[in-house]
């Protein structure tokens, strides 16, 4: 079995909300989008489900986007959806038919200016983006900050924040160019306590079903203790966004 990245380990091992904030941060943007009745929504980078599945609960249409293949395959076998095999840059469908766009901890890795314009283009007039993301504070070093980018992607197989040290307010300013208009943020603050007992029961019952993929987790949760950053050079920022 070949090395498998952190999102990957999770995936096979069935653990999701793995993106800041957790099932915190996914009810709030869920909630916020609820009240604009959305029928048909995007969810960028869909990993293994948890939240299309919530979505689906709600008595939404999903259009699941998952570019990797382990993910995907999960996200296929736990409901009866088609995946789109895509990233956001090559989705190539449904210019002006979505109601909302969804992406928990998936913008922050792609060119933000570019990605904002695409998913204007992808909504309809009104519609909104919601997203959850970890963002770098003002206190960060920008050297260092690209140096722990590299670093993460390096060792996790996935980075922990953007490259560039882009700031919250770095991000409104990209999203009001793009002709998005804010319609509701919250900086998440706590901890998922919720999400990581339930996903230390599902760890411990998938150690038997996959040891290969257990004992890759056991490696990256060691290397995942030591500290990287000082706490105050990042945040999450949960927020929804309408389009102008």
């Amino acid at each position: 079995m070949r090395r498998l990245a952190f999102h990957e380990v999770m995936g096979v091992l069935g653990i999701g909300d793995l993106h800041p904030g957790g099932l915190v941060g996914t009810d709030f943007l869920l909630d916020e989008l609820a009240k604009n009745r959305p029928r048909v929504v995007l969810e960028i980078g869909a990993g293994i489900g948890r939240t299309t599945e919530r979505m689906i609960g709600r008595g939404w249409e999903v259009v699941p986007i998952e570019p990797n293949a382990i993910l995907r395959r999960a996200l296929e076998a736990k409901l009866p959806i088609h995946v789109h095999p895509d990233d956001l840059e090559t989705f190539a469908e449904g210019e002006g038919r979505f109601d909302a766009v969804i992406g928990e901890s998936v913008l922050y890795g792609m060119n933000l200016p570019a990605a904002f314009g695409k998913v204007h283009r992808l909504l309809r007039p009104g519609g909104l983006l919601a997203s959850v993301d970890l963002v770098w504070t003002d206190l960060a070093d920008p050297e260092v900050a690209a140096r722990v980018h590299d670093e993460t992607r390096e060792t996790f197989g996935i980075p922990m924040a953007s490259r560039e040290r882009l700031t919250w307010s770095d991000w409104k300013t990209l999203l009001n160019h793009a002709g998005f208009v804010q319609v509701s943020e919250r900086k998440f603050q706590g901890n998922a306590g919720r999400t990581r007992t339930r996903n230390r029961r599902v760890t411990m019952a998938s150690a038997l079903r996959h040891p290969l993929a257990f004992a890759q987790y056991l490696k990256y949760r060691h290397l995942s203790r030591t500290s990287r950053v000082p706490p105050d050079w990042v945040e999450t920022w949960m927020a929804v966004w309408r389009c102008s």
